[in-house]
């Protein structure tokens, strides 16, 4: 009887022992997944910097040059600011970088090269009259001697479904992002789209505009 229950005992301590042992691995697990997430957030935050917006999320963001913003003057049907204006390096990629490496025909963020230079901006618009406009804010880049299509070559995409179309009152503050080729450029040229009804297609609220900002070393 004696050796019974001391069988009995010992087979209860050995699964005892099991269970704990399982228990300990689960939380193992657990406590290196959270440490891995929480990794990757204080990664993200390390890179934050005030006018980056959503780029401050794709990696190790270095401002290189910035120029003074730029506000629509005379217009009374639309409101229009351009600030942030920043020429950036951007390196060591976070997973967020994930839309550039799209944008750059790549399919996973380790293609990515070891470095990327870009030229950011933030736009907040506003539409004053009492009907639906179409205004896409800017729409074309002059960096150096190369030409960008802006709304094309954007990488801050999170707005991107947005499109032109503007709601009588609406307010808008959207980012763009777009790649260059050469960091120690000075002067960028901006040309601003027209504003127009949108039912009638009249180009009646805004002309395009053409302005030009100086990038000055930070």
């Amino acid at each position: 009887m004696y050796k019974t229950i001391k069988g009995i005992a010992v087979g209860i301590l050995a699964v005892g022992i099991l269970s704990g042992c399982g228990t300990n691995d689960e939380n193992n697990n657990t406590t290196e997944k959270e440490k891995t997430e929480q990794e990757a957030s204080d990664k993200k935050q390390e890179h934050k910097e005030v006018g980056l917006g959503i780029v401050g999320n794709y990696g190790k963001v270095t401002v290189i040059s910035e120029a003074e913003p730029y506000t629509l003057e005379g217009n009374k049907n639309v409101d229009y600011t351009l600030s942030d204006i920043k020429m950036v390096k951007i390196e060591d990629f976070t997973e967020d970088a994930v839309t550039l490496a799209w944008k750059l025909g790549l399919e996973d963020v380790s293609e990515l090269p070891d470095s990327v230079y870009a030229v950011i901006g933030t736009e907040k618009k506003k539409n004053n009259t009492d009907i639906s406009i179409e205004f896409t804010g800017i729409k074309t880049m002059a960096a150096g001697s190369k030409q960008i299509d802006v709304i094309d070559e954007d990488f801050a995409e999170e707005n991107d479904s947005a499109g032109s179309n503007m709601l009588s009152g609406v307010e808008r503050e959207e980012q763009f992002a777009v790649l260059v080729e050469d960091p120690d450029i000075t002067t960028l040229k901006f040309i601003l789209s027209s504003a127009f009804d949108s039912e009638t297609m009249t180009n009646d609220f805004l002309e395009e505009q053409e302005f030009e900002r100086t990038l000055n070393k930070k």
